[in-house]
């Protein structure tokens, strides 16, 4: 999901400097920055799931109200409240086993179903889990709403601009 968020703002960067938008000013950037690492640290260390992903979702709220004038971050934090809800409840972010094979994932299936990464399993993942397959994916509702408000963070205006 990093890199698809990178990809996203990165998209919404070009596009705001194709179009001579104003980039709207962050706050704290380094909020943003510091939001994946307790995941990155759970890959290496056994740190618990909830506690990794909590933590992230966290910084991710905190740093979206340090810059609350910027609309669009509303979207990443709505994004965030919805997959930190579905981690909290199951212990993990759910990922649909269907949605698995349509996005060309299916050599992941024994993995995820011995807990492999330990923030997913495979498991029933309507309607907040990971269950929209694109290609080489499988993302969440919550995991849509924070791309396109990454994407659309330089492209729009502040409330006081």
């Amino acid at each position: 999901m990093s890199l698809l968020a990178l990809g996203a703002l990165a998209f919404g960067l070009a596009l705001a400097a194709l179009l001579r938008k104003p980039l709207p000013s962050l706050r704290r950037p380094w909020a943003f920055l510091l939001a994946p690492v307790p995941e990155v640290v759970a890959v290496f260390l056994p740190v618990p799931t909830f506690l990794a992903q909590g933590t992230t979702y966290t910084l991710v709220g905190l740093a979206v109200l340090m810059n609350r004038e910027i609309r669009s971050l509303y979207l990443v934090l709505l994004g965030a409240l919805m997959n930190l809800t579905t981690i909290l409840i199951h212990g993990g972010m759910p990922v649909d086993p269907g949605a698995l094979e349509r996005a060309g994932l299916g050599e992941f299936r024994d993995y995820l179903e011995g807990k492999g990464d330990g923030l997913h399993y495979l498991g029933p993942a309507f309607p907040l889990g990971d269950w929209i397959a694109v290609p080489g994916r499988v993302l969440s509702p919550g995991d849509t709403l924070i791309l396109l408000g990454l994407f659309l963070t330089p492209l729009g205006r502040s409330r006081h601009g």
